[in-house]
């Protein structure tokens, strides 16, 4: 079932939108994924003993499924302007051309290669290879998380959190592969394994046809300016001079009720590059242009709440007045802020 419903899911990506490349990607994702089973059927079906042509199949892609994944992630993200790094695929390019030149051999010689380590050897690097890339993944997601948290107050759907339950995954499954080569496990732990791909195998599928490109605020903007200043060396009285307009502008404007805000929105009022904006707010408040903004609003939300506002308003219709775009976003904010819920907040000023 894992095989199947990966080779269909992934065909389907592959078609879905031909303009989308990084759903290109992931649809040879599931595809390579899915195909690294197919071994596991050969053997149980005993076609390889009545097919002895087809020993050696080149269908494992261990060195390259995840290279694909990450270009995929890259592909989705809000770097995605910038320059992709193909090279990650040379290495699975190279080992899929090995099995293909080794499953051209006599049957007699891969009978004889078979019984060496040489595959397991080449099975475990792979395994290695994936951990790196995996460990790359990661790294590459908080680095766009930061980005967006840099650009954006409204990132739902902007960070990407799927991918990180999803390579967390990967990185317990490679683990669990790597302990099979040492240790022999029950069946009954194998088929929960393959009840859990299969699973993910869905979820991914999913999860990649929703999942919309993050794209950057700043890329897609008309900027005032061609060019950040602030990022050229440590300009401290530059970063305090702007850090006093920008609180100026967000406390006078009360432009951070604004749902939908981005740091384009407040660079393009003060006339500066975005990325002077969220640099600026970084290295004098130590802050991302996100966190930033939500204190605005949630101190907005305690005023708001001193009163008696919510016999006419709930906790989500105050949410959206001060500038959030979901009740959770809000509650969320606001505990990080005053250590309590808002309703809590409420009736705590309400007794005293």
């Amino acid at each position: 079932m894992g095989v199947f419903q990966g080779l269909i899911l992934g065909v389907i990506l592959l078609f879905i939108n031909k303009k989308n490349k990084s759903t290109f990607f992931l649809g040879l994702f599931l595809i390579g994924f899915a195909i690294e089973f197919l071994p596991f059927l050969l053997k149980d079906f005993k076609i390889l003993e009545n097919h002895p042509g087809l020993l050696l199949l080149p269908i494992s892609f261990s060195w390259i499924i995840f290279p694909i994944f990450f270009l995929y992630v890259q592909k989705i993200s809000i770097f995605a302007h910038e320059r992709v790094t193909y090279r990650i695929l040379y290495p699975g390019i190279i080992s899929i051309l090995f099995l293909f030149l080794l499953f051209l051999l006599p049957e007699s010689t891969k009978e004889y290669l078979r019984g060496t380590y040489l595959f397991e050897i080449l099975f475990t690097l792979g395994l290695m290879y994936s951990l790196y890339i995996i460990v790359r993944i990661n790294k590459y997601i908080n680095n766009h998380t930061e980005e967006v948290k840099n650009q954006f107050t409204t990132v739902k759907n902007r960070q990407l959190q799927w991918t990180r339950f999803f390579i967390a995954f990967c990185f317990v499954l490679v683990g669990v592969h790597i302990g099979t080569l040492f240790i022999e496990i029950a069946p009954i732990f194998e088929l929960l394994i393959s009840c859990c791909n299969l699973i993910l195998v869905f979820s991914i599928a999913i999860s990649g046809i929703i999942q919309y490109n993050v794209f950057s605020a700043i890329q897609r903007a008309d900027l005032p300016v061609k060019e950040a200043s602030l990022e050229r060396e440590d300009h401290t009285e530059k970063v305090l001079e702007l850090v006093t307009r920008i609180d100026q502008y967000v406390t006078d404007s009360a432009v951070y009720t604004k749902q939908d805000l981005t740091v384009v929105d407040i660079s393009s009022a003060l006339e500066v590059h975005p990325k002077d904006v969220s640099l600026a707010i970084n290295k004098h408040y130590n802050k991302n242009f996100n966190t930033y903004i939500n204190e605005f609003r949630v101190k907005k939300a305690q005023e708001l709440l001193k009163t008696d506002i919510l016999t006419n308003l709930s906790i989500e219709g105050l949410s959206r007045e001060v500038g959030f775009h979901s009740k959770a976003s809000f509650y969320t904010a606001f505990k990080k802020v005053t250590g309590t819920t808002p309703m809590n907040y409420h009736t705590e000023v309400l007794e005293s």
